[in-house]
């Protein structure tokens, strides 16, 4: 008796048989799947990360949102003026303004309330000059409403408030009467600097004018409760006295005291006040996916001023305007992260296109397998809609199902592992690649039911072939045009994302043109010869288009990649290099001091050192163009001694400019954006001293990051300033084979152990080992990979598509004698001629693709520069790259191709009528 088959088990049985072709698709759209989504989360990770990075390694006084302003805060009614003799509170004296800043921070915009803490200021009453010393000495009063968190009592006691004078003070001294002491500040003083200005608890210093002194009362010495904490950088000088010594004249020691908070209103004191306030800023409030709301809010935060008290109730502060160098660098850090966006765009936009051609063998694979069956179907009455649906529970099974399990377990592991939410972008890729295989598979289902064709006779051009390539070549062109007309917006970009993948299908198309004409040659010259594996495969490789676009636009692209991320590799390694040297402008910098004459000969005389010169601080200047007068900030140099320090690599001087005097007008060097303001005039002058531009510096430069600076020769100092300032920069040239670990010792000897040495390799250390240099190498390594893998994978389905045919001829060709070695030779003609092709075109469109990145996305914010990196071929990093894709690609190649031959993946693929 025989057993009725239903349905649905001849079709599991038909889904169970020559499942080959779909096992290569499933983990093909798996791989894809998982690399689709994982990749923007990587991204958006990577951006966190160079955020975290840059935002973690800013000092408090860069990451904080301050506000620095002459005066004092406004003191409240019954307060001010009253020339009280009783003292007042603290809450009296600093409460109605410490409510306004509040006021302030609680009404920015979102989300700055929650990344701003609560307010920190300081009033200081600065260089009160000490009467009677021996030596100069100076008092800067410092009063901070909550000081007293930051300090500890080691000796004496905490600071009394003072009245705004002291009691019984009427009139003025008359004739040889003693001054009458206007008041009486009780303050306190760290350990260090009462040490250094030999100053007792109990004390007292006089300041102020002759006829009304204020004493200035020692009651206590302090230490900090934290030093290193972020309050200490916000009011430097106070743990450690301030030392002025540039060797022209006396020592002169300024110590910062702290008076209760309160004594704000006492009067007599004769320098200068000032008030800082600053948000303590909790940098790590800030993420990716609100940077770009923050940048927005602390920009309208900082572009007005903050009303904080009313002109009618008094002196003293009326507004606050803030400032916050945190904005620039989110920026930057956004800018990182748009830049890595576009690079990537660019590089993936020829692999996904390859990808896409990929996939389409695959499904050719799996079609090729179920032919026989189909036709069978055919034959017996199934109709075209029966068929597609079939092919579609197979692409189904292939696509779907794969694709579901590598988007669910990268999302998975995104969220585990690092917290990370699931992009649109990814959710969209992982879906495009679950319907892809159904929608190929339904599209070409009536062609499987089809007799095949000889696909190898009778090959002609084809009038569709050249419309399609005249379209491809009009495509790229005008992507082209438009790029470099239009230009680049920030991230990723569609038209800079397209661009590459046009004209890669440009150079495989010129590619199939053109490899066939050295072959007809080697084909003429093989009937000639006595051998037939020349002759035959030579015929083959001409005639068999089964070697067509997908596997030469796999290499073309594949091979362009390797040699664009090397090249690319190249500039970005060159960028960093030339900054780092430009920032440090010789073999060493020294910063973080105040630099005399004597310490620069005693430097210049250290064993190692070949010689050392000095730049000043920045002095302000007006720089006069056309008779329009500009702020800018002068910097001192020795000409002579900078160029021979400098030498001819990047820093302070352009290549082959000196400032020395001439005779004529002064010569100076400005950055890039004074020139910029400069422009061609030649009405110039900079502090009333006719000058003339010698040389223009874009770039970084060893006095840090600045826009707007002049350099000039120290002989014009006096003319321009009224004096030759300190130097506060010293750069240091090092003899031949000398490196700053043989002299530190002794250079820290001369200028102390307060400073800062940085050298070229430790600043480009530092730059390459951040996130954002280090995910772009990562991501330019990992798309070579990914590129040879689907290079190596678009040969092997070419070669399975191929083998029914190549059986055949084989099986022929050993009736008639032929040696074993004939299958191999025949494979390497199949594939060695057009992939050889496509290795010479895509290397030459490999070596042009990097100067469209270039042009169209930034690359400055990697290096640090102003300066975009140029073009640069490193052939180490090439080497790496394009042998590494090679030798990955064969590997790839011979792996899969022995691994198909054992498991006979295509093997249904041999047993095909074709005619």
């Amino acid at each position: 008796m025989t057993r009725r088959v239903t349905t649905r088990a001849l079709v599991a049985h038909h889904l169970r048989s020559r499942a080959g072709g779909a096992g290569i698709v499933a983990t093909l759209v798996l791989v894809l799947t998982v690399l689709a989504t994982a990749a923007p989360i990587a991204l958006g990770i990577a951006g966190d990360a160079a955020l975290r990075d840059r935002l973690d390694g800013l000092p408090p006084t860069a990451r904080d949102v301050s506000s620095t302003n002459v005066g004092f805060p406004q003191l409240p009614g019954g307060v001010a003026g009253a020339r009280s003799e009783v003292p007042s509170s603290t809450e009296e004296v600093w409460g109605p303004f410490e409510g306004a800043v509040e006021q302030v921070r609680t009404g920015a915009d979102a989300p700055l309330p929650g990344i701003l803490q609560p307010a920190r200021m300081v009033t200081t009453n600065s260089d009160n000059a000490v009467r009677g010393s021996s030596s100069p000495q100076e008092v800067t009063v410092a009063f901070d409403p909550d000081y007293e968190d930051e300090i500890r009592i080691v000796e004496g006691r905490m600071p009394e408030a003072a009245a705004s004078r002291l009691p019984g003070v009427v009139g003025e001294p008359t004739g040889d009467e003693p001054p009458l002491v206007l008041n009486r500040i009780e303050v306190v003083v760290s350990e260090d600097t009462a040490a250094e200005m030999e100053w007792a608890v109990g004390e007292t210093r006089s300041v102020g004018l002759p006829k009304w002194p204020v004493e200035i009362v020692l009651v206590g010495l302090f230490e900090p409760v934290d030093a290193d904490g972020d309050y200490w950088q916000h009011v430097p000088s106070v743990l450690t006295p301030k030392v002025f010594d540039d060797g022209n004249s006396a020592r002169k020691l300024t110590g910062t005291a702290f008076a209760h908070p309160a004594s704000l209103v006492s009067e007599g004191l004769t320098g200068g006040y000032s008030t800082s306030v600053w948000y303590p800023t909790d940098a790590d409030a800030i993420s990716g996916d609100d940077a770009e709301q923050t940048v927005a809010a602390l920009t309208r935060f900082t572009s007005v001023s903050h009303t904080v008290a009313s002109s009618g109730d008094g002196p003293g502060i009326l507004s606050l305007r803030f400032d916050a160098d945190i904005t620039g660098e989110i920026e930057l850090a956004l800018a990182q992260e748009a830049s890595t966006a576009a690079v990537i765009a660019m590089l993936v936009a020829g692999p996904v296109g390859v990808a896409a051609a990929v996939l389409v063998l695959g499904c050719r694979l799996i079609l090729e397998g179920r032919r026989p069956s189909m036709r069978l179907l055919s034959a017996r009455g199934a109709s075209t809609g029966q068929l597609r649906g079939l092919l579609a529970v197979e692409g189904a099974i292939a696509g779907a199902v794969p694709a579901l399990l590598g988007a669910v377990a990268v999302t998975v592991a995104g969220a585990l592992l690092f917290g990370a939410p699931p992009t649109a972008i990814g959710v969209v890729a992982a879906l495009l690649l679950a319907v892809a295989p159904i929608v190929i598979l339904v599209v070409l289902a009536p062609s499987v039911a089809e007799r095949q064709a000889r696909a190898d006779l009778g090959v002609r051009g084809s009038r569709l072939r050249l419309i399609a390539e005249g379209v491809i070549a009009g495509l790229a062109a005008v992507a082209l045009v438009l790029l470099f007309v239009r230009g680049y917006s920030d991230g990723v970009d569609l038209l800079i994302a397209a661009t590459p993948l046009l004209l890669a299908l440009v150079a495989c198309l010129i590619t199939l043109r053109v490899y066939p004409l050295p072959l007809r040659a080697v084909l003429a010259r093989a009937r000639a010869s006595a051998g037939s594996d020349a002759f035959l495969g030579a015929a083959r490789a001409l005639r068999e288009p089964s070697i067509g676009l997908t596997p030469v636009l796999a290499l073309v692209v594949g091979v362009s990649v390797a040699v664009s991320s090397g090249i690319l590799l190249s500039a970005l390694q060159s960028g960093i290099t030339e900054t780092a040297q430009a920032q440090v402008g010789a073999d060493v910098r020294i910063t973080g001091g105040t630099f005399t004459r004597d310490q620069l000969d005693r430097i210049d005389g250290v064993d190692g050192v070949a010689a050392a010169t000095g730049i000043s601080g920045a002095d302000p200047a007006t720089l006069d163009v056309d008779g329009v007068k500009r702020n800018t900030s002068v910097f001192v140099v020795d000409a002579a001694d900078l160029r021979a320090v400098q030498g001819d690599g990047p820093g302070m001087l352009p290549p082959g400019i000196s400032l020395e005097p001439t005779g004529g007008k002064m010569p100076i060097v400005v950055a890039g954006a004074t020139a910029d303001v400069i422009g061609d005039t030649e009405k110039l002058d900079v502090g009333g001293v006719d000058a003339e531009v010698v040389g223009v510096t874009r770039g970084p430069v060893p006095i840090g990051v600045r826009e707007n600076w002049v350099a000039l020769d120290s002989s014009y100092a006096e003319d321009v300033l009224g004096r030759d300032p300190s130097d506060r920069t010293v750069l240091v040239s090092l003899e031949e084979g000398v490196g700053l670990a043989d002299v530190q010792d002794d250079l820290t000897a001369v200028v102390g152990d307060a400073v800062t040495f940085a050298t070229p390799d430790d600043i480009a250390g530092t730059i390459e080992s951040g996130p954002a240099v280090q995910g772009v190498r990562w991501a330019l390594l990992a798309a070579t990979g990914i590129a040879a893998l689907l290079s190596a994978l678009a040969i092997v389905m070419t070669l399975a598509l191929a083998a029914g045919a190549r059986a055949r001829v084989l099986a022929l060709l050993r009736t008639l004698g032929a040696p074993r070695r004939a299958a191999t030779s025949l494979a390497l003609w199949e594939i060695g001629p057009p992939a050889v092709a496509a290795v010479v075109a895509g290397t030459l469109f490999g070596l042009l693709v990097p100067l469209v990145v270039l042009a169209a996305v930034d690359l400055r914010p990697f290096t640090g520069s102003s300066v975009a990196p140029a073009y640069q071929v490193d052939p180490g990093i090439l080497l790496l790259t394009l042998g590494g894709f090679l030798a990955l690609a064969v590997l790839l190649t011979a792996i899969a191709l022995f691994v198909s031959r054992r498991i006979r993946a295509a093997g249904a693929l041999r047993n095909v009528e074709e005619g």
